[in-house]
């Protein structure tokens, strides 16, 4: 039978397996160590949440919309409306007149005025049970949609404000989240104490809201009332 194989002087100078692992770990230890001295900093998870992949900020679309709520939009709202009358009226004749006299668009692009308007009409047709509710109403001869939410479409509201504009932030997805934010708060503002069953044909409802001139007329509401309950 042959004789087991005897290790050779090289074998017996290589390191154990487990002498190997500990060996890893030296190493990986000194890297760490290195790296360390190089000013490379441990950040915690709770940091990290609050930061982009590239170490930024991220950006609070809610807090910034707070920031500005209650100090500068509903102060718009009330202070600074035109009658929507008088908008529809000027668009109809000159569109980019009325926006320069009356809106407001943002500096970057070329898109639609925007204007801040108030009106009082009286309600045509209304779906308030949909996601998107909204209210129809005739004024100046045409109809115009005004949007209760919960869900509002469009971009009318952050590009009528003269305070926020796209180099505020860092990106269109920052800017979309500061849209989504500001119709959000549009529609609790408009809601909170607002009767919805109230709002049916023939009963008379005086709002504020930011409009695009786009057709048909939409009105993303902010402030909303009913001032005469419906025709019986």
């Amino acid at each position: 039978m042959p004789s087991p194989h005897a290790a050779t002087p090289e074998e017996r100078s290589r390191p154990s397996g487990r002498l190997r692992f500990w060996l890893a770990v030296a190493a990986l230890a000194l890297v760490c160590l290195v790296l360390a001295a190089r000013g490379v900093t441990v950040v915690p998870d709770s940091e990290v949440a609050n930061t982009d992949l590239a170490g930024n900020p991220t950006f609070d679309a809610h807090k910034y919309v707070e920031s500005l709520w209650a100090s500068r939009v509903l102060p718009l709202m009330r202070d600074k409306p035109v009658e929507i009358g008088v908008v529809l009226d000027a668009l109809g004749k000159d569109p980019n007149a009325a926006g320069k006299q009356y809106g407001h668009r943002l500096l970057a692009g070329d898109g639609p005025w925007n204007f801040i308007v108030r009106g009082e009409a009286t309600i045509k047709a209304a779906e308030t049970k949909l996601r998107h509710a909204t209210l129809t109403m005739e004024i100046g001869g045409q109809d115009v949609v005004l949007q209760i939410g919960p869900v509002i479409f469009g971009t009318a509201l952050r590009d009528s404000l003269p305070f926020v504009s796209f180099d505020q932030v860092v990106n269109q997805i920052q800017f979309a989240q500061v849209s989504r934010e500001l119709n959000d708060r549009a529609t609790a503002s408009a809601r909170a104490g607002l009767d919805v069953a109230a709002l049916v044909p023939g009963a008379r409802v005086a709002f504020a809201g930011a409009m695009s001139a786009t057709q048909p007329p939409q009105v993303t509401v902010v402030q909303v009332r009913v001032t005469a309950p419906a025709a019986p």
